[in-house]
């Protein structure tokens, strides 16, 4: 591996920013321990300031003044971590003198005040007015604009940009304040690596960075380490500590000659900032930089506050909506009828584009066709159970439908797992372009200290198209998800236990206060001999009614045993299923002899089936029909072989069903009646278990609706 190979944009991270061992030469620096020993200086000292000190000696007093001697002597008591700054004049020069203890090291800057400077109070007029402009902005992009153009008001920059982070802490400049004559940035993005994270880290603890000079020759520390301990001398807190050259020559390639950044801090990370560009040397003064920081600390808390009042907003609004779905759930029998509702379903409460409901067999898209890309999905999650909860915004090869439209953004959330409950939204891939400045990636070349890697030599706006991903799912989104993933669970679970203590109610009711009294309702018909008509009549009235109720209670107790997961027991054997249907076809003519049917048998068809309970299904079928059927039309009764498949279907006209109607047909006790006038008492068990039946014998019971005509299809295998 050749020494170009290992350079890697970790390399930036590793610069000694924090231990540079030297300062920008435009002030002066002392370095002390806590007794007020001189332990280092810088090599300008004496050139700038008009006094010299040495090292392991005493700052003189006479020379340094009152103002400065004050200054070291409350630092030098201070216990812990102190920052201060003072106004001196020296030798007839007027400095800003800053102070800061760290790692128990007093350091003490010395910056000529620039003869021309505004005064104080007119900087400070500018930062109130700053502070003004601030606290009456409604919305974070009004604030940075607004801030902007202030801030290059109040220091004559001829660049100034409000930088925004994102969360892969790339940047992009989203206001800027410039000379007319000037490129403009605004829009552009810049890669993370331009901020190393220890330089990010330092925006964080030194809200101020100040570059007078990009040009600048470094002045060195002397000496560059502590004379004690043998360290270099951590200057992460100076406002004079000399930056990466890589930063310089960064600046270089954009035609810049002096900076200044000022930082915005949000929830103590770094949320953006505020860049200063100027095409000659320019020097911005300690107090105008310390309103500047002023400024940036309201800044930040204003971010802080509109971001926390978005979200809060977003939160309630996110929040009601929940609370009206799972009221809407709570208050329907049908659990995935209540979910997805036009006037309020799963796909309104986060944004998406497209969402599915899964559970007990039935799926319910909303906003398109995603039942293929669910259901393919669910299958994977399913493959481990302890998994109910995934999400993507870059997940490949998830198509909706015929549509051909990539979704590649996806959440899906497991609520009942006995019966496959998932619910599932989808997000569309969002293709969009970024507009970099400059290609991102940096080049490797030949430093003073071996090759490393430098900044992008054009800032030249680069497009970069960017496919194959959603837009991200956010914490509040998945938060919001699993909220309404532990209501359905509750919900199924209260059900649950609920249906339960009906069901063992039910069967001991069953089973002990009804068996016997219409046992003995039915030995007191047939005792009624023969006389006049009307002991006929009430005989007859009698049987009928005690044989349909003892039905309805047969019905109902397998209702229960397969609620209960008890399976059921089939008794197969071949058996001509041709010949079964026609006589089941003849009971029923002879019982309905005004029915008009139309029949289509194919003849000796043999099954592996429980002729009982293939009897059960074919007669509720035509039970179904014939209740159901329009007045004075036929019912349409047809079975044949299809390879190994017999398939048997019974269609008649009727009236519409909804899509809720159809859905809901082989569930029990269904909310919506859809029983006519001539069938009263039914109460959907029939189309249930004949539903169970088919399942049992590895087939299925399916409906369909189709020009007025709604048709019951039986395919069982033949199993031969």
């Amino acid at each position: 591996m050749t020494a170009a190979d290992s350079i890697t944009l970790a390399n930036c991270d590793q610069e000694p920013i924090r231990v540079p061992g030297a300062i920008q030469p435009h002030g002066a620096m002392l370095a002390m321990d806590r007794l007020g020993i001189i332990v280092a200086h810088s090599a300008n000292f004496s050139e700038l300031m008009g006094f010299e000190v040495v090292a392991q000696g005493t700052l003189p007093k006479e020379k340094a003044g009152h103002v400065v001697m004050q200054l070291m002597a409350e630092g030098l008591a201070a216990n812990g971590v102190w920052a201060n700054s003072a106004e001196a004049v020296l030798n007839g020069k007027t400095f800003d003198v800053v102070g800061h203890v760290h790692d128990n090291v007093l350091y003490l800057e010395f910056e000529p005040r620039p003869p021309v400077a505004a005064s104080f109070t007119t900087f400070a007029n500018y930062a109130q007015r700053i502070i003004s402009q601030i606290q009456m902005c409604n919305d974070v992009d009004t604030l940075m604009v607004s801030v902007t153009d202030e801030v290059r008001r109040m220091t004559g920059y001829d660049r100034v940009m409000a930088y925004r982070f994102h969360k892969d802490d790339s940047g992009e400049v989203v206001a800027e304040a410039r000379r007319s004559d000037l490129v403009s940035y605004l829009g552009q993005r810049y890669p993370a690596s331009d901020i190393p994270a220890q330089a990010r880290q330092l925006y964080i603890q030194n809200p101020i960075r100040l570059i007078a000079d990009v040009s600048y020759v470094s002045t060195p520390l002397v000496p560059s380490t502590h004379p004690v301990d043998g360290r270099a001398f951590d200057l992460s807190f100076s406002t004079l500590r000399s930056v990466s050259p890589i930063h310089c020559e960064y600046l270089s390639n954009m035609g810049v000659q002096a900076s200044m950044s000022v930082s915005i801090v949000v929830q103590g990370k770094l949320w953006g900032l505020f860049a200063c560009h100027h095409m000659t040397p320019k020097t911005v003064p300690h107090p105008v930089r310390m309103s500047f920081q002023v400024c940036s600390h309201v800044c930040s808390a204003m971010v802080e506050r509109l971001e926390l009042n978005q979200q809060s907003e977003r939160r309630h609004q996110a929040n009601e909506r929940l609370s009206h779905l799972v009221r809407q759930v709570r208050e329907s029998e049908d659990l995935v009828a209540a979910l997805t509702r036009d006037s309020l379903n799963i796909a309104d409460l986060l944004p998406c584009d497209g969402a599915v409901v899964v559970y007990s067999g039935r799926v319910k898209s909303l906003a398109g066709s995603f039942d293929s890309p669910a259901l393919k999905l669910i299958e994977e999650l399913e493959q481990n159970p302890e998994q109910d909860f995934y999400y993507s915004d870059n997940r490949r090869n998830v198509e909706a439908g015929t549509a051909n439209l990539r979704y590649c953004g996806v959440m899906a959330m497991r609520f009942h797992p006995q019966d496959s409950g998932w619910l599932v939204w989808f997000r569309l891939e969002e293709i969009h372009k970024v507009r970099w400045g400059g290609k991102p990636e940096k080049i490797i070349a030949q430093g003073p200290s071996g090759p490393r890697l430098t900044p992008r030599g054009s800032f030249e706006a680069w497009e970069e198209i960017v496919r194959g991903r959603s837009a991200p799912w956010t914490t509040a989104d998945i938060e919001l998800g699993e909220k309404l993933r532990q209501e359905l669970v509750e919900i199924c679970l209260h059900r649950a236990s609920e249906v339960d203590r009906m069901r063992q109610r039910l069967i001991a009711t069953l089973g002990h206060d009804l068996r016997n009294p219409l046992q003995s309702i039915s030995m007191a018909a047939s005792m009624l001999r023969s006389g006049d008509d009307r002991s006929n009549e009430l005989r007859d009235h009698i049987s009928f009614s005690s044989h349909r109720m003892g039905r309805l209670i047969s019905l109902i107790l397998e209702m229960s045993r397969l609620q209960a997961g008890v399976e059921m027991n089939l008794n197969c054997e071949a058996v001509d299923v041709s010949a079964l249907l026609e006589n089941i076809l003849a009971e029923t003519q002879l019982a309905y002899p005004d029915l008009k049917s139309s029949i289509s048998i194919q003849p000796g068809v043999i099954a592996n089936v429980d002729p009982d309970r293939y009897a059960q299904i074919a007669a509720n079928l035509l039970s179904n029909a014939r209740h159901h059927k329009k007045p004075g039309t036929a019912v349409d009764v047809s079975f044949d072989c299809h390879g190994d498949t017999a398939r048997l279907r019974v269609s008649n006209f009727a009236e519409s069903l909804s899509d809720e109607q159809l859905d809901t047909l082989f569930v029990p006790f269904k909310q919506h009646s859809l029983a006519p006038e001539r069938n009263r008492g039914g109460l959907g068990l029939g189309l249930y278990i004949c539903a169970a039946i088919a399942k049992a014998h590895q087939g299925r019971l399916h409906v369909a609706q189709e020009d007025g005509r709604i048709s019951f299809t039986l395919e069982l295998p033949r199993q031969l």
